[in-house]
């Protein structure tokens, strides 16, 4: 009998070990690769549409050697900057070298990476950069490092931001200033092949614009020049240069406009804890997600954002939301990052570590409880 007890207990504890096992989280995220940036500090990062590639843009500060004849006190900081491709399984390739914007004087333009914009068939990346002068402009380059040329003309750049390539892979939507200091924006398309622009909605002025992934539409938060209006959010259609109303945002509109992956949802600050979720139709529902004012990005159908150390730091912990039980969890407990990009589908995630030397790292991530 005390035998047969001593063996059932055991078995007990075995299935209780087992059960317990099964029910234990894993690691949400695991190293997939470091990316080595030698004496250069990455800065921006994009994923390819399939999520095989990775762009990410470099800085280094120099100081040139002062000429000869200089009569200053010591020669101005350089801060170059360059844009690399990387497949992970071979050496990254340079694209954008950082002397390619030569001065008529014959010396070099300091300028930074701002953002990175993939074509939807992989072919060609739109690269924003801002100049010692604060001018910012948009160069389109293939994923290979060689010019597209707008046309006939033998520029490869526009003075426009925020670029986003339309499904046809061959135009591209573009803000362009119209209250400084980026304040408001009117949208321009831009027809790549045959260089001409053509301003879209001229009539409004909009505080922010997401582009639908593999459309040619957009969603915009419209705002009168005045801001004496409430905004309203619109639903743009590029190609036909219309507007539709989706919703009267009289509870105001805080920022942080996103697109969801699949290009059904629509995301935005409408409180310092409170984002809001919906769909592209006037009468679809309104979730509020509790996710922070600040840095957030759509991963997959979720999102990741950055649970800042504290209000003034720059760093903090990465943090995955799962808005099917509520839950957030540390994705990189023990590391604390600067930036992160994730891949469309939300498997993969590029994060800039808030180390001595800050590094680019790509991590795998787990899938969600409700996608095993």
């Amino acid at each position: 009998m005390k035998r047969a007890l001593t063996v059932f207990l055991g078995l007990a504890l075995l299935v209780a070990a087992a059960v317990w096992l099964r029910a234990a989280p894993g690691p949400i995220a695991e190293l997939v690769a470091t990316i080595d940036t030698g004496e250069d500090l990455a800065v921006v990062a994009a994923w390819s549409p399939d999520g095989q590639r990775l762009a990410y843009g470099t800085e280094q500060e120099r100081q040139p050697r002062r000429r000869p004849l200089s009569t200053g006190e010591s020669a101005p900081y350089f801060y170059p900057g360059e844009v690399w491709v990387t497949t992970f399984t071979q050496k990254p390739k340079r694209v954008l070298k950082h002397n390619f914007l030569r001065r008529f004087v014959g010396s070099f333009f300091s300028f930074s990476v701002e953002r990175l914009a993939w074509s939807p068939d992989g072919k060609k990346l739109a690269v924003e950069i801002l100049d010692e002068d604060k001018d910012i402009n948009t160069f389109l380059i293939t994923a290979k490092g060689k010019r597209v040329k707008l046309g006939s003309m033998r520029q490869n750049y526009v003075p426009a931001y925020g670029a986003a390539w339309l499904s046809d892979s061959q135009s591209l939507a573009l803000l362009v200033e119209v209250v400084a200091p980026r304040l408001l924006h009117q949208v321009e398309l831009l027809r790549v092949a045959a260089g001409r622009s053509l301003s879209l909605f001229p009539r409004s002025t909009f505080a922010a614009v997401a582009w639908l992934p593999r459309t040619s539409q957009a969603v915009l938060v419209e705002r009168d020049r005045e801001f004496s209006q409430p905004p309203r959010l619109m639903l743009g259609d590029l190609n036909r240069g219309t507007l539709e109303l989706l919703d009267e945002l009289a509870e105001g509109y805080l920022g942080g406009l996103q697109a969801s992956p699949d290009g059904t949802r629509v995301s935005y600050f409408v409180g310092q804890e409170e984002l809001a979720v919906r769909g592209l139709t006037a009468e679809a529902e309104v979730e509020r997600w509790p996710i922070p004012f600040g840095r957030y990005a759509w991963a997959g159908d979720t999102v990741l954002f950055l649970e800042k150390e504290n209000p003034a730091s720059r760093a903090g912990w990465l943090v995955r939301y799962d808005a099917g039980s509520g839950e957030k969890q540390r994705v990189l407990p023990q590391e604390t990052i600067f930036d992160f990009w994730p891949t469309h589908d939300g498997k993969q995630v590029a994060v800039l570590t808030a180390s001595e030397k800050p590094t680019l790292k790509v991590y795998q991530l787990a899938p969600l409880p409700n996608q095993r």
